[in-house]
């Protein structure tokens, strides 16, 4: 898992704060996963969401990267609240 929090999204502070944030709720989630390296990422809007907004995008974004296709195989691209795998 890797976390990709630009300097465009704020100071230092912010940007730890946000990808802290990120974290937790991955790690609510890691179970729900499949095996797999994975690249979470967050826009300039990042810091301006609750952390329950932020949970919601998440899990979004998490729900479209690891849906499976009519092919069997895994969506490459996440959403643009940006989880890719």
């Amino acid at each position: 898992m890797a976390y990709a929090v630009n300097r465009k999204v704020g100071n230092a502070v912010q940007r730890n704060l946000l990808r802290r944030r990120m974290r937790a709720i991955v790690v609510d989630r890691a179970a729900d996963l499949p095996t797999g390296a994975y690249l979470v990422r967050s826009g300039p809007e990042g810091p301006a969401l609750e952390f329950s907004e932020l949970k919601v995008a998440m899990s979004r974004a998490m729900e479209k990267a690891t849906k499976r296709d009519l092919s069997g195989t895994v969506a490459t691209r996440g959403s643009s609240t940006g989880v890719t795998r």
